[in-house]
C-alpha cells in the first residue's frame, strides 16, 4: 500500500483497528500517520500505541493528501456513505488505497462470523468510487492462488473454510504458498482473480468555471 501514497506528507488509515497496520506503515515509510477507529476500545489502544486517533470523521477538522484503509469497507453496511465521507477529507489530488475481499461466490460463514456484509465485485467497488466522486487510477486482484483455495475449501467442507483457516493452515500459506501466490500476481494473474481487490483511486481536482 505504501508505495501508491508515496510523497504524501499527511496520511490517514481509515479503520486502524488496534494499530497494526499503522506500526507498520511507520517502519516502512518513516511517517506516522493520524488514524480513525469507531470502536472504543481499540482506539484507546491505538492512542496508548502513540497514535493521533479520531472517533469519527465528525471530528475531523483537516484534509489528508492519502488514506489507506485494509479489510474495513466490507464491515460498513452503506459502504458508498463512507466512500463519500472518505472523499469529503481528501485533499484534492489525494489518492486513497482501499483493500478488501472478492468475489461474492467466496463468501462464507467466516465472512459473517466476521461481521462483513459482503465480498466485492471489482466493477461494484469502482462504480462506488466513482458515484462518490473519485477518480480510479488502479483497480486489481490480490492473491490469485488464494481464491481458488478458499473456493476449494469451502466446497469440500461446510462451508466455512475448514481447516484452512486454522492458525497451522494460515502459517503454513503464509510461509510457501503466498510467494508463489505473488509472482503470479506480478505477471498476469492479478488482472484475472485473486481473494481481495486493491482499488486506488483519485479524488478529482474541482472544476473551475471561469468568468462570463
Amino acid at each position: 500500500m505504501a508505495s501508491y501514497l508515496r510523497g504524501s506528507i499527511s496520511v490517514l488509515e481509515f479503520g486502524a483497528g488496534i494499530g497494526t497496520l499503522a506500526i507498520e506503515w511507520e517502519k516502512q515509510t518513516g511517517l506516522k500517520p493520524e488514524c480513525l477507529e469507531t470502536d472504543a476500545n481499540q482506539q484507546q489502544i491505538v492512542s496508548n500505541r502513540g497514535f493521533v486517533c479520531y472517533r469519527s470523521f465528525a471530528e475531523l477538522n483537516k484534509m489528508f493528501d492519502g488514506i489507506y484503509s485494509s479489510n474495513v469497507f466490507e464491515h460498513i453496511e452503506n459502504d458508498f456513505e463512507a466512500f463519500q465521507a472518505v472523499h469529503s477529507i481528501l485533499a484534492e489530488h489525494g489518492t486513497l488505497v482501499v483493500f478488501v475481499p472478492a468475489f461474492i461466490c467466496l463468501f462464507s460463514a467466516l465472512d459473517r462470523s466476521l461481521g462483513h456484509f459482503r465480498r466485492y465485485r471489482k466493477n461494484d467497488l469502482i462504480g462506488k468510487a466513482k458515484r462518490a466522486g473519485f477518480q480510479i487510477i488502479d483497480c486489481h486482484y490480490f492473491d490469485s492462488i488464494g481464491s481458488l483455495a478458499w473456493f476449494i475449501a469451502l466446497r469440500s467442507s461446510k462451508g466455512d473454510g475448514g481447516k484452512l483457516a486454522s492458525p497451522a493452515s494460515l502459517r503454513f500459506y503464509d510461509k510457501w504458498v503466498f510467494p508463489v501466490s505473488r509472482f503470479l500476481d506480478r505477471l498476469f494473474m492479478r488482472l484475472l482473480v485473486g481473494k481481495n481487490l486493491l482499488l486506488i483511486p483519485k479524488k478529482k481536482p474541482v472544476a473551475i468555471r471561469e468568468k462570463p
